[in-house]
């Protein structure tokens, strides 16, 4: 029953927040994942809190694939825009450091969709995801968007 039991803890860097840290727990193959982070640089400043949910697959060797889906709140003040939100889907692949230990090196893509509400009639300074390689981006409609890929780097606990 140990072996489907799963607590863990992770800091990492992304290119959409600088530092943040997250706690899964559950079991293996679904757990809740709970974060907090830096807040994306430009005009943004504070922290971001997140919830999500995640999947991790077995241990081949050193290395555990896992999948999580996350919901961030990121504070900000950006002229004409409401409070921005972050959705990401982060497949990681994780490397024992030790064959056998509990910390991990961990990294993977990111695909990052932002979504935000116009709180000015005239066209937002929105900075959220604004100096990424954007996939869309539609600051014209309700609500704002951006798409990006990304990618995060970290370790396991």
């Amino acid at each position: 029953m140990r072996s489907w039991t799963y607590l863990h803890g992770e800091v990492w860097a992304s290119e959409s927040m600088p530092l943040g840290a997250t706690v899964k727990v559950g079991v293996r193959p679904a757990y809740l994942v709970l974060g907090a982070a830096l807040a994306p640089t430009g005009h943004h400043h504070g922290a971001a809190w997140g919830v999500g949910l995640g999947t991790a697959g077995r241990a081949r060797g050193r290395f555990t694939p896992s999948l999580d889906l996350l919901l961030w709140w990121l504070n900000g003040d950006d002229d004409g825009v409401g409070r921005t939100q972050l959705t990401q889907l982060r497949p990681q692949l994780a490397w024992q450091l030790k064959q056998g230990g509990r910390w991990q090196l961990v990294g993977g893509p990111t695909l990052n969709l932002a979504t935000a509400r116009r709180t000015l009639g005239a066209r937002p300074r929105w900075h959220v995801g604004q100096d990424q390689w954007l996939w869309f981006e539609s600051l014209d409609d309700q609500p704002l968007l951006r798409l990006w890929p990304g990618v995060q780097l970290g370790l396991r606990f």
